[in-house]
């Protein structure tokens, strides 16, 4: 069995897709209309925390630092 640290997903995201993948998406019913929430994860590849969202999930060691929506320490 896989093991995913949800530290890693982001909470106002679809959980499906940052778990099993883009792929998921293929068989998803929520797809196309306003209730999907993985939209941007779909357009973009990485979810709202900056982990990249790959065909089977995400991918922990591909962190985009511009996707950080922390403000600046000053």
């Amino acid at each position: 069995m896989r093991k995913v640290d949800t530290s890693y997903l982001s909470h106002d995201e679809c959980w499906g897709v940052q778990i099993n993948g883009l792929k998921h998406c293929q068989n998803c019913k929520w797809i196309g209309i306003s209730a999907c929430e993985g939209q941007n994860v779909r357009h973009t590849g990485y979810n709202s925390k900056g982990y990249r969202i790959g065909d089977e999930g995400v991918i922990p060691e591909d962190y985009n630092l511009n996707f950080d929506k922390s403000p600046a320490v000053q």
